[in-house]
């Protein structure tokens, strides 16, 4: 069981690809058929332009967080991303990134695409009417300010750009002002 509030600031980095970039993993799902994780959701840095990594038998979903332009070229063809704004891609196919304006970070989700499936909307945070995240959903703070509500409202704690909110059967809230992004995983039948 995650913990209700991961602070991105505390979380490992990893170098990716080719010195393109450092990765936090934010949260990992259980092991799929392959023995690697089902799904996974992490933050990146994007700080020169280059190949992605291919993962074999995965689909991804892309979200710019940070930054101004981020051209992806997903296979043949190419998407201007702004930020948030997702894209969903196979993870499998030749994927180039050109940074046109600079560095720019991304939120990524990879599933395992045999076992398990993934949903992306960025939200609007208000204080009147915060999101609930049950099993398997995240929030994940990407501008403005805000607070999770934990334990049935007995307490708060508040958010930096990029914390991550884990939901649970307490279906932990979250108020404030900005934009986030709410994460769903689930299992394919």
């Amino acid at each position: 069981m995650p913990a209700p509030v991961l602070s991105f600031a505390a979380l490992p980095s990893r170098s990716w690809g080719s010195n393109s970039g450092r990765a936090k993993d934010l949260a990992t799902g259980p092991a799929g058929p392959s023995g690697s994780p089902g799904w996974r959701l992490s933050a990146a840095t994007i700080e020169k332009s280059g190949p992605f990594t291919s993962f074999e038998g995965t689909d991804r979903i892309t979200v710019p967080v940070e930054g101004e332009l981020l051209l992806l070229d997903v296979d043949g063809t190419e998407h201007a991303m702004e930020r948030l704004r997702p894209l969903r891609y196979p993870g499998d196919v030749p994927v180039q990134a050109s940074l046109p304006t600079g560095e720019v970070t991304v939120l990524n989700t990879f599933v395992d695409r045999n076992s398990y499936g993934a949903a992306v909307m960025v939200v609007e945070l208000s204080k009147k009417n915060p999101p609930s995240l049950g099993p398997d959903q995240f929030l994940v703070l990407l501008q403005g300010s805000a607070k999770a509500v934990l334990d049935g409202g007995s307490r708060t704690e508040e958010l930096d750009l990029l914390d991550t909110v884990a939901g649970g059967a307490d279906q932990p809230q979250v108020l404030g002002r900005g934009f986030a992004a709410v994460v769903s995983f689930y299992p394919l039948d």
